[in-house]
């Protein structure tokens, strides 16, 4: 039964206010957007609190109309404005097609608020700029003239520096440390301020502000979109949402992202642990991607982890999942190939094997013969 016709049978036996009804949203305009989001999110908490009592339990049969709102929702984050209205009478139109067990007892219950509330947050300012630090480093303006785009290794280290930490405010000495060390003061100053000024040629404004006492900050007025800030946006909202659909579609879009690691031609001592953390979340994120496909798509989930190996070739755990999806669709040779390039890997790599553990588990998988072959052909 719909969420309307459990509001229409309460109300005709007197346990529910006809203004409790959900309302349809009305023609008003774009202003008026987060006022119709708060009334579409308070009618989903009024049916939960007040309808609750009367409902049978769920089969959990419509996961795929589930699947459907929680794409809605998703696709709003990048929607212009003047379509968000559209798509909040979509979504009001899909919710009063979803029983309220589904809402209620499922745990997508949360979810769903969740994915709401995430799809209805105020979007950030169009970006003036775009800068690109995963792979090759590359920025973009947008202006009166379209787009230009520029690859200058100077004035977009400096940005991606000052973009890893858009509060903080950065002293000379602290600037010329991280990016100009094998400089002496002048000629690093030079260097600096050089940068900076092609940089506010670039944007046509001032990008890094001087303040006081020789410090300098990256000014908060100039819209930047950054793709390191947005795959980590994503990477950590996926772990807010238990719903596997949604996560698989918030993970895929942080890879997508990841068109190599931060800054991979610079080999600046600042660098390096941005660059650590950031493969750790991608490789993070694909081994996810892996296991939220690994029992229905498993042909998809020996790709994802295929990425993992080459993103770290010595992760045990990728490599043992290719063999368990392997060795489950009874494809013997292709468990034993990876096998053999797995002891191969850490072999030349490492001078040794995988772990014992790793080992205990491949004899469970393909057998002990299996692994002995494996250890002779290498």
């Amino acid at each position: 039964m719909c969420l309307r016709r459990y509001y229409v049978r309460l109300l005709r036996t007197g346990q529910l206010r006809n203004e409790a009804m959900p309302k349809q949203i009305k023609q008003s305009h774009t202003s008026d957007i987060e006022q119709d989001a708060a009334e579409l999110l308070a009618d989903i908490e009024n049916a939960i609190t007040t309808v609750a009592p009367f409902l049978p339990p769920t089969d959990g049969a419509l996961n795929p109309l589930l699947d459907e709102f929680v794409g809605l929702c998703l696709q709003m984050q990048s929607a212009p404005r003047e379509d968000v209205k559209i798509a909040l009478r979509q979504m009001q139109t899909l919710l009063e097609s979803l029983p309220l067990p589904v809402l209620i007892q499922n745990s997508d219950c949360l979810t769903i608020r969740t994915l709401l509330q995430i799809a209805l947050d105020k979007p950030n300012p169009t970006p003036r700029l775009r800068c690109g630090a995963l792979g090759y480093l590359y920025l973009e303006r947008y202006g009166s003239n379209g787009k230009d785009e520029r690859t200058s290794e100077v004035q977009g280290e400096l940005l991606a520096f000052f973009l890893m930490q858009p509060s903080r405010p950065w002293t000379d000495e602290q600037i010329f440390d991280a990016l100009w060390s094998g400089k002496d003061h002048q000629r690093a100053q030079w260097s600096f301020h050089s940068a900076r000024k092609r940089l506010h040629d670039f944007a046509g404004e001032e990008v890094i502000l001087k303040l006081k006492r020789g410090q300098y900050s990256l000014n908060p007025d100039v819209p930047i979109w950054f793709d390191v800030e947005e795959f980590e946006k994503l990477v950590t909202r996926s772990h807010t949402i238990p719903n596997a659909t949604a996560r698989f579609k918030l993970l895929e879009r942080a890879v997508e992202l990841y068109r190599g690691d931060f800054l991979e031609k610079n080999y600046k001592d600042w660098t390096v642990p941005i660059r650590t953390r950031l493969r750790e979340k991608y490789i993070g994120a694909l081994l996810q991607l892996g296991e939220l496909t690994h029992n229905k798509l498993p042909e998809q989930a020996i790709g994802w982890y295929e990425k993992a190996i080459h993103a770290d070739d010595l992760n045990e755990g990728a490599w043992l999942k290719l063999i368990e999806l392997h060795a489950q669709s009874d494809n013997s040779i292709a468990a034993h190939r990876t096998l053999v390039m797995c002891l191969d890997t850490f072999q030349r790599e490492m001078q040794t094997q995988p772990s014992e553990s790793f080992l205990q588990s491949v004899r469970s998988l393909i057998g002990e013969n299996a692994l002995t072959i494996s250890a002779k052909e290498m």
